[in-house]
């Protein structure tokens, strides 16, 4: 039997869209309109921009082949979604170099360990994450910019495990443990957006997304210097985007003061053991992993 899509009604998408805008202006409860717009102006960073702006550099990061085959085999083993996992590992590496550098400024007497207290029990990270925002009745079927912005902390203890981790941030975009963002806030956030390709063949023709285009030979490319400028920066934006079905590029904006080059460094390298331990050990503890 043939099945039949029902067409939405005309200006279906607008009106969806119209109420979200309007549900933000006239300041309607969140808590009964969590899909309300969260006017994400950077206009809100002007009056706190430090007199004299902090380096910003720029690092990537290349996640391919058997690395992107272990993360399948564990988002799979584990009932995650690729990117979830990705992005879980991210900030399990993020949590771990952030405590290493920490340690390592203590011991040294540094005063530039502010970022992260290396004797708190509890860590955190402040994200403000891209979400698609399609939960509604027949949103998938819209054309429109539903994309929003949304406010989530991930936390972390000396017992948080990296399946734990993966578990738990899975859980908090499952259930939409997010709130509207605030744009008061916008310049303590880290900032996270995911680019993942349709790897749906379409039409006929069963063509597939490609940034072929937008990446030429840049996997076998030598490396690049590292770019840097100064200007008012968020602490981190983070951009994990998929080339290929092979290849996640990891594209980290970073504000020295909050993520000095070191720190840089050690992240590279946590990165690393992350993605070997979640498919070895996955209960080892976040803080307690190879070379923590």
């Amino acid at each position: 039997p043939t099945s039949t899509l029902t067409a939405l009604p005309y200006g279906a998408s607008f009106d969806v869209l119209q109420d979200r805008f309007f549900a933000a202006i006239e300041g309607r409860s969140k808590w009964a309109h969590p899909d309300q717009m969260s006017l994400r102006a950077t206009c809100f960073d002007g009056p706190w921009a430090p007199r004299r702006p902090p380096w910003v550099y720029n690092h990537e990061i290349l996640v391919e082949l058997g690395a992107v085959t272990s993360l399948h085999r564990s988002a799979k083993k584990y009932g995650v979604p690729f990117d979830v996992v990705l992005l879980s590992l991210v900030l399990a590496a993020t949590f771990r170099a952030s405590r290493n550098l920490s340690q390592n400024l203590d011991e040294s007497g540094s005063r530039d360990s502010k970022h992260l207290n290396s004797s708190s029990p509890v860590l955190s990270l402040p994200l403000t994450l891209y979400a698609p925002m399609r939960d509604g009745d027949l949103n998938d079927a819209m054309v429109g910019l539903f994309s929003d912005w949304r406010d989530a902390t991930v936390g972390c203890t000396a017992n948080t495990t990296l399946l734990g981790l993966c578990l738990d941030i899975a859980d908090m975009i499952r259930h939409r443990r997010w709130t509207v963002f605030d744009p008061i806030q916008n310049s303590e956030r880290i900032l996270v957006n995911i680019l993942p390709l349709d790897e749906q063949p379409r039409g006929p023709n069963q063509f597939r997304q490609t940034r072929a285009h937008e990446y030429g030979n840049k996997r076998s490319a030598s490396g690049r210097e590292r770019r840097s400028w100064r200007q008012p920066h968020r602490p981190m934006r983070i951009t994990l985007e998929q080339e290929a079905p092979d290849a996640w590029w990891l594209s980290l904006d970073i504000n020295a003061s909050h993520f000095p080059t070191a720190w840089c460094r050690g992240f590279v390298r946590q990165m690393r053991n992350c993605i070997e331990e979640l498919a070895k050990q996955p209960l080892v503890p976040v803080l307690e992993g190879s070379g923590s």
